[in-house]
């Protein structure tokens, strides 16, 4: 009984929350991804500090400009794509759902990622050939791990997720990946930016 009041707690959630998106669309997509951002930096910002022998405080600044980049600049990008790829490909044939993951994954996500080192590096006050420094030494792994963590978790969600758990789906696994750009975004900027990153990784797991 509990498992299925809970069943049914969830699934008027998601209408609701889809009745939402549907109403107001870039409001609703401002307040989701605003949300998702500042959240994942914060948390990202914890659990480095807690891995660490010394605490540091939360940098704020820094989750600032990510409630900016969430709230601001992306919403009306993707709102304005994936209504333009619904329309364009309503089918949800197997097919038709690879060229949409396709399209959104090599079309799109490098645009996605570019906007977001350099609209980060403006926010941060950077100038000039500065505002391209990060994302030449970050955009191409950020775009593969993009690939790599996206192109598997969007098939599983047009293959199995249910319509009525899709947002919670995404909403949940957009987070995860947030987590991971922001601590991408955290790593130094050097000569040889992927040594950079792969050191840290072991650092985390050592």
């Amino acid at each position: 009984m509990f498992v299925f009041t809970m069943w049914q707690s969830m699934r008027r959630s998601g209408t609701h929350i889809k009745r939402l998106l549907d109403t107001y669309p870039m409001l609703s997509n401002a307040a989701i991804y605003g949300g998702l951002y500042t959240l994942a930096e914060f948390s990202q910002q914890t659990m480095k500090s807690n891995l660490t022998t010394h605490s540091h405080p939360i940098d704020m600044s820094s989750v600032k400009r990510y409630a900016v980049m969430g709230c601001v600049v992306f919403p009306p990008i993707l709102t304005k794509w994936y209504h333009w790829l619904e329309t364009a490909f309503p089918c949800t044939s197997p097919r038709v759902v690879v060229k949409k993951l396709v399209l959104d994954q090599f079309l799109l996500t490098p645009w996605v990622v570019a906007i977001f080192y350099v609209g980060m590096a403006a926010l941060e006050g950077k100038k000039g050939a500065d505002l391209l420094t990060e994302l030449k030494q970050k955009g191409i792994t950020t775009f593969i791990l993009d690939c790599c963590y996206w192109l598997p978790v969007q098939y599983l969600n047009f293959k199995f997720v249910p319509a009525w758990l899709r947002v919670t789906y995404i909403g949940v696994t957009t987070f995860i990946w947030l987590n991971v750009l922001c601590y991408i975004k955290s790593l130094p900027t050097t000569s040889n930016s992927k040594m950079i990153i792969c050191s840290e990784i072991e650092t985390v797991k050592e």
